[in-house]
């Protein structure tokens, strides 16, 4: 079995070389090869680079942990699921390795969530419909598209991109079912097995195509931002309707998310949702015929890293295929790793942001 060798480097030319003992709680399966830097790479810089591998294992694209080798070049699943009152409480979301929530039409929101490894769901949703650029998200993901039906402007994106999606209009039955325990339309569900089934079905081929660069950034390690800076709790506001806040529990060092004016729970565990990571990113939105939105992902704009108790301000850049996230001095933004919440919040809205 091969060895998979991920490097996190600042700047540098690295060669490898021997292997030495690694370090941290990985130390046992973990190990970082000496390098050789080149007479350009500082003393300082020196020291923050480290190669790291484990037999068996790649680090995540969307959480920085370590998962099975085999998902090394695999697309992920981004889904669109419910976030009104009537569809609480959602079913399997808290397995996402990165959760998306997008203002739609009429001051509600909608969620995008996201799985590098979708094996094990026992039931996902509920799941609702496209929107455009949750379709350019996905894009800039490179990942499998899946819903149940669209608006205008996303079944136009579809059509005219060909971006390989998965819609229950044409699969209802192979990778969607309702359950009757709900009503519609907050009752479409699927499963891991109903997923593979779908992208079987639709011959979608499962490896990254070749413009595929990762989104986010992790620390090896848990890295306290060390700022001076409190977010014990993280409240916004996307409209009179949507108010959701995070509650920071310092003994697990994770955020638990509230909404609708209580715990917000996943009934597949039964547990208040949690997130290692929450971020807030401003987007621009523009109102479109019919009250749909449109946002404006294609330029830049700003926001915040929310973990371990403290927030620092970031900003956010389309740059080539994919948006990137920077602190204040211009670097490339290392979030610690984890799981992790991101609110596309509009704009206008920033006023909202409270930390305390």
């Amino acid at each position: 079995m091969k060895k998979n060798k991920i490097a996190l480097a600042l700047i540098g030319t690295m060669l490898l070389g021997t292997i030495f003992t690694g370090c941290g709680k990985e130390k046992d399966e973990t190990s970082a090869s000496t390098i050789s830097i080149s007479p350009a790479t500082t003393m300082e810089d020196a020291e923050n680079i480290q190669i790291y591998s484990k037999e068996g294992y790649i680090l995540s694209d969307f959480t920085g942990e370590w998962i099975d080798e085999k998902y090394e070049n695999k697309r992920a699943l981004c889904i669109m699921i419910n976030n009104i009152s009537d569809a609480m409480p959602q079913s399997g979301i808290q397995k996402a390795d990165i959760t998306f929530e997008f203002p739609v039409e009429g001051g509600i929101t909608r969620y995008m969530c996201v799985f590098q490894d979708y094996s094990g769901l026992e039931k996902l949703g509920p799941v609702r419909s496209a929107r455009h650029y949750y379709v350019w998200m996905a894009y800039m993901l490179d990942a499998f598209y899946a819903h149940y039906g669209w608006s205008i402007h996303a079944e136009a994106e579809l059509n005219n991109s060909g971006y390989e999606n998965l819609n229950g209009l044409y699969l209802d039955g192979i990778m969607y079912y309702r359950d009757e325990s709900r009503y519609a339309p907050h009752n479409v569900y699927t499963n891991s097995d109903m997923i593979q089934a779908g992208i079987d079905y639709m011959e979608y081929a499962p490896e990254h195509n070749y413009n595929y660069e990762k989104m986010f950034s992790f620390h090896h390690t848990d890295t306290d931002i060390n700022n001076g800076t409190t977010a014990n709790k993280v409240s916004l506001s996307f409209s009179n309707y949507q108010n959701p806040w995070f509650d920071y529990n310092a003994d697990e060092k994770l955020y638990y998310r509230s909404q609708y004016g209580d715990k917000q729970i996943d009934d597949t565990t039964g547990e208040q949702l949690h997130y290692k990571n929450v971020l807030i990113l401003l987007v621009n939105y523009t109102e479109m015929e019919g009250g749909l939105l449109d946002a404006d992902l294609a330029t830049s704009n700003s926001g915040y890293y929310i973990s371990n108790g403290e927030y620092q301000s970031i900003t956010w850049k389309r740059t080539g295929p994919t948006i990137k996230l920077y602190t204040e001095d211009g670097k490339e933004l290392k979030m610690n790793p984890g799981n992790s919440f991101i609110e596309m919040l509009p704009s206008e809205k920033v006023d909202t942001i409270k930390f305390e």
